[in-house]
């Protein structure tokens, strides 16, 4: 049987990306319909699956100037594989896809993981002098591209309100939980020994200098309270602050930071942690967005200490997942944290990848088909 291929293509992600590999590239191969191809950032340590090759093309740093040759380098891939589908998870490989489309009659999903330009615009990624420009170039980028695009994925609901220029060929595929298919039991705290875990990506705007002033203020109390920082920052500047800051803090233990940490290995820490920190701070760029890591402490049933937002508020109460605290404020911390017994409502299956399995599935077939509604 002839197999349809498809290109996944990605700048800045590793080609053993969570959602590109883990979530999307395994899910659709798992119909042996599909050939596929992963192309871009060269992971830690490539992965191997039967129907999936990769193809590690560069590394470099998020500004580094090695990227502005990425989008040649993939074109000349693209010859090589030459997929009926080119996924596109970055903006800045939209105008490459397009010319691939136009000269060979390819389909292109653009699988809009973010708000790029919120993200530009509303964090300190970039200098202040050159953020906005980019943003609004890339922002054009996307109007433009959106016209040759045969369907959009959005990671979040909220995209079809901020981004209405995709919102007409749209279908929401949200980047739920991925967990090993086992049991995590809720777990009440005892108060004589408690870990807390922010995991993920380290970023100012994600709190993890909150989540570090957290932990400081609850040790004066709690002795035998610490404090797990596993992610990777992309921004140098914030995890030299983030080493200085935590220069001489016995109880704070860092893995990863200048570095990426398996997907495997933050969901280790997350089930041995007994909380989840989430001390988002309030900005435009996560402005209604669900996190990733929300989905995966509720799918895990693991107790979460989060900031307080309308996006997520609901689903925090409804879940009894845990405690909406203000880490702005300088307060003790909550005493609830130490005797209450979190969720017990049975919800955890809906806040798991497979649910979307089928829809990406059906997705992938109706671009092929060639349906436009």
């Amino acid at each position: 049987m002839t197999r349809h291929v498809i290109a996944i293509i990605s700048v800045l992600k590793p080609i053993d990306d969570t959602r590109n590999y883990e979530k999307i590239a395994r899910t659709i191969s798992n119909t042996n319909k599909y050939e596929i191809n992963i192309i871009g950032f060269s992971a830690k340590k490539n992965p191997t699956h039967p129907n999936i090759t990769f193809h590690p093309l560069f590394r470099f740093g998020r500004t580094g100037i090695a990227r502005l040759g990425a989008s040649f380098k993939i074109f000349k891939k693209l010859l090589k594989v030459k997929p009926e589908i080119v996924m596109v998870t970055c903006a800045e490989l939209l105008i490459v896809s397009i010319v691939y489309k136009i000269l060979f009659g390819s389909k292109i999903i653009y699988d809009i993981q973010e708000n790029y330009y919120r993200n530009i615009a509303y964090t300190n990624v970039y200098p202040p002098l050159v953020k906005y420009p980019v943003a609004m170039l890339t922002r054009a980028v996307e109007l433009v591209s959106c016209r040759f695009a045969d369907r959009c994925f959005l990671a979040e609901k909220v995209y079809r309100r901020q981004l209405r220029f995709a919102a007409s060929k749209s279908a929401v595929i949200e980047n739920k939980a991925l967990i090993p298919p086992v049991g995590f039991p809720a777990k009440k705290t005892s108060g004589k020994t408690l870990t807390f875990l922010y995991c993920g990506t380290i970023a100012e705007h994600y709190g993890v200098f909150e989540a570090i002033g957290f932990v400081a203020r609850l040790k004066a109390s709690l002795r035998s309270a610490k404090l797990i920082i596993a992610g990777y920052s992309a921004h140098v500047r914030t995890y030299q602050k983030l080493r200085a800051e935590i220069a001489g803090m016995d109880f704070i233990q860092l893995i990863g930071g200048d570095h990426l940490v398996p997907h495997s290995q933050i969901l280790n820490e997350l089930n041995r942690a007994d909380f989840c920190l989430l001390p988002y701070r309030k900005s435009k760029s996560t402005e209604g967005r669900i996190p990733t890591k929300l989905f995966e402490c509720l799918a895990m049933e693991k107790p979460i200490i989060i900031s307080p937002n309308p996006a997520w508020d609901s689903i925090v109460k409804k879940n009894n997942a845990g405690i909406i605290h203000d880490f702005s404020q300088l307060e003790d911390f909550p005493e609830e944290m130490l005797n209450k017994r979190f969720y017990g409502n049975d919800l955890s299956g809906a806040y798991r990848w497979e649910n979307n399995s089928e829809l990406l599935r059906s997705e992938i077939q109706r671009v092929l088909s060639g349906a436009t509604t």
